[in-house]
């Protein structure tokens, strides 16, 4: 039979590509996909495009068929950039043009452009004759409430599902019911109404269980079943192996099980891995590790044999979860081997995280939460390791290289641009042997938090504190929080508590290497404070170290800088209130005070000058080594609501990036970009990133910015101190800051570390 079918499709294709027979062609893609053998039916359509004359509707048509085939592959920008081409060649058919429209928006979504994905589905709906096709209706509103699903509009959310409901039953699609219904559930799961979720999911489980055995069949079943463990174990977060079975524990296993049969009877690896995979992951909750373990290389296997990295990584990660809670046991394998199961997932995930995160359409999740676990969890491992062998050095450096890849990635993420890490240098900091200097990396665990400190002469010690990431959490937010408020000293006690915690520790070390600069490369909340401010009981920190903060030790240029006291700067202020935003008073005196200070090195653009035009011809007229702008700054985390505001606009990171990359006369990294007046909200780490990869971003060696806006008098004594110190006295950056910082604690009236602590120097 099977090799009657193989001479079957053989014989169609010849057909296809010798005869040209179009309308025969096209149902043998049609087929393919239906039969889930996407890269065929591209490779079909593709063929059939070639043939087709263009801009008629048949070419229109074939390609929406190759948007939503390269959809089903997760190449969504591909899908999404097929329908951009195709958007033009609609505009005589008003249904095609809807249609076009429609998967737009839900391709935005895929690809993180949420904005774009609501005007998309709202000309679509603008557009959709009252007439149309029930079958059109019904996909146009699910989209909708795809949208409405990801801005959160949940109740909204449900309400269109319900309608497109009502409408695929006037048709003849029982997929699209179970689509809806499915999407229905996740809404319900999303608002915690977890027996509405359970209700909708067994109404999907009672249309898919009637049809005929097919692709979509078998991958809706596989939705099932993840969602209905989702809902068991996020609404008994405590259920464990002794517990008893459940409705829905019993509902995934049944639905698994079809699943499986199903790929099996179909011969696709692709459902077959996802079905061995997701059954793996339901034994893994129950902890019958055992069985879990047999499911899960049986995943991985189908998975390896249509390459399939998209899914292998979560087979090989699950394969490492597994291993490490089978270590925990007697006469288990070693840890070693879970951390081999793991350095397989990183790895098959590096060439393909873009891909995956994109695909996430919870705009709150940050790349962090969605694919970030799987380097903490080996970094976790190859720390216990490190720990059992004596702070074995090659242990703790893999660990911090784990780390060090995911920075990486999460700055990438967060950007949405690959390039802004295309800087990443061979050699690090930890190479260069800087006096004085020691390397805070601190890793913050679910049970536990681990500080690397890596000194002069490049040893590296590691220092275990018993305090969870999340309560290392919640002390940081409450201490942003008051550092904050200017009349009470209540963020002392934080402070206190927190140096006991990232600091003392290390005192004994610090104080035998003579330490008096701290480079610190805080991960995850830790990038919303500033060390300086944490106080030993006696003093804060500023007074004992200079500080310098990175975003990772390999995005950090590692060469010496050039002396500040001859450099070019562009100067750049908004002193006046414009767009709504309130008028910085102090910053005519602080732009024209650095101004009398680089004399004929400098260029100063104030107010009406300040335009986005103006900033953009002074920089492509000369090659500034310094960029200062003094004005209102937004760091949120979404980077798209980022901006520095100009007289005349708003500039966002990629504006300033193409920007400061507009001189021709540039052939090296801009030594210091400062920004005087940033702002970012409490707790959102997400906006703390993109101030920490603001000088990777803008092409600088460093950045001096600042966490949170703050009186511009005291901004403006700060600012001008550290250019006298770096332009007059000649010292480094570091120092400098350091030397303002302490100037204006002196100072009575700035003694409360909301004036001076939230000042930054990041990178070099």
């Amino acid at each position: 039979m099977l090799s009657k079918f193989i001479i079957l499709n053989l014989l169609l294709i010849f057909v296809t590509t010798v005869l040209g027979e179009t309308q025969l062609s096209d149902e043998v893609a049609q087929i393919s996909f239906e039969k889930g053998r996407f890269e065929q039916a591209v490779q079909q359509w593709q063929t059939i495009l070639s043939t087709t004359e263009a801009n008629t509707s048949k070419y229109v048509e074939i390609l929406i068929k190759i948007a939503a085939t390269y959809q089903e592959l997760g190449l969504s920008q591909k899908g999404y950039h097929t329908l951009l081409r195709a958007l033009p060649l609609a505009k005589n058919d008003a249904l095609q043009k809807v249609t076009i429209l429609a998967n737009l928006s839900d391709l935005a979504l895929a690809t993180q452009q949420n904005s774009l994905a609501r005007q998309y589905i709202d000309e679509s709906i603008a557009l959709l004759p009252k007439d149309a096709p029930a079958l059109l209706k019904a996909k146009v509103l699910n989209y909708l409430g795809n949208v409405l699903t990801v801005e959160a509009y949940y109740d909204q959310a449900i309400d269109t599902y319900a309608q497109a409901l009502s409408l695929a039953k006037q048709t003849d699609v029982p997929i699209l019911i179970a689509r809806l219904l499915l999407n229905m559930t996740q809404v319900h799961f999303k608002q915690g109404q977890f027996q509405a979720a359970t209700t909708t999911l067994q109404q999907t489980w009672q249309i898919l269980d009637k049809l005929p055995l097919s692709y979509a069949k078998v991958f809706n079943l596989l939705s099932i079943g993840d969602m209905a463990e989702n809902i068991q174990y996020d609404a008994n977060p405590l259920l464990s192996e002794t517990s008893p079975s459940t409705e829905l524990t019993l509902l995934a296993y049944q639905v698994l099980d079809d699943a499986l049969k199903g790929a099996i009877a179909l011969a696709d690896q692709r459902l077959m891995s996802y079905s061995y995979g997701y059954l793996g992951h339901l034994y893994e909750h129950q902890r019958r590790y055992s069985e879990a373990l047999r499911l899960t290389r049986q995943a991985i296997f189908s998975a390896q044999q249509i390459d399939a990295k998209d899914i292998l990584f979560r087979w090989q990660w699950q394969l490492g979860r597994i291993l490490s809670a089978l270590a925990k046991l007697p006469d288990a394998p070693p840890r070693e081997t879970a951390i081999n199961a793991y350095r397989r997932a990183v790895d098959t995930l590096q060439p393909i995280r873009h891909e995956l995160t994109i695909g996430f359409r919870n705009d709150s999740q940050s790349f962090r939460e969605t694919m970030g676990t799987v380097y903490f969890e080996l970094a976790d491992l190859l720390l216990q390791q490190a720990q059992k062998e004596q702070n074995n050095a090659h242990w703790l450096l893999e660990a911090q290289q784990t780390i060090e890849r995911f920075k990486t990635a999460e700055l990438q993420d967060y950007f949405r641009d690959d390039c802004v890490t295309a800087a990443q240098t061979r050699q690090t900091i930890l190479e260069n042997n800087i006096a004085h200097t020691a390397i805070l990396y601190p890793i913050l665990l679910p049970d536990r938090s681990e500080i690397l400190l890596t000194l002069p002469d490049q040893q590296i010690k590691q220092f275990s504190v018993p305090i969870t990431a999340s309560r290392l959490k919640n002390e940081v937010n409450e201490f942003r929080f008051e550092l904050e408020t200017e009349e009470t000293n209540d963020y002392l006690p934080y402070a206190q508590r927190l140096y006991t915690w990232l600091i003392q520790p290390l005192e004994t070390t610090l104080q035998a290497q003579q330490i008096d600069t701290l480079i610190i490369a805080p991960d995850g909340v830790l990038r919303t404070v500033p060390f300086a401010a944490l106080h030993d009981g006696n003093q804060f920190l500023i007074n004992k170290y200079a500080f310098v903060t990175v975003p990772s030790l390999t995005l950090t240029e590692p060469r010496a800088n050039k002396n500040n006291y001859d450099s070019t700067i562009l100067i750049s202020g908004l002193s006046k209130s414009v767009r709504g935003y309130t008028e910085l008073t102090n910053v005519a005196n602080e732009v024209n005070t650095i101004n009398q200070l680089y004399q004929n090195n400098a260029t100063l653009l104030l107010d009406e000058n300040f335009t986005e035009n103006n900033f953009a011809n002074a920089l492509r007229s000369k090659n500034y080594s310094i960029v200062h702008i003094a004005s209102h700054g937004q760091f949120e985390s979404n980077p798209e609501n980022t901006f520095l505001l100009t007289y005349d606009d708003k500039i966002t990171m990629n504006r300033l990036e193409q920007l400061i990359r507009l001189s021709e006369l540039r052939n090296e990294p801009m030594d210091l970009l400062t920004l005087s007046a940033c702002q970012t909200a409490v707790g959102d780490d997400q906006a703390a990133l993109g101030v920490a990869g603001i000088a990777i971003k803008a092409g600088a060696r460093s950045a001096l910015a600042t966490l949170w806006f703050i009186d511009d008098r005291a901004t403006t004594q700060l600012i001008t101190e550290f250019y006298h110190q770096l332009r007059n006295n000649k010292l480094s950056k570091t120092k400098a800051l350091q030397s303002a910082q302490k100037n204006l604690l002196k100072n009575s009236n700035y003694r409360h570390p909301i004036y001076w602590a939230p000042f930054l120097l990041i990178g070099n």
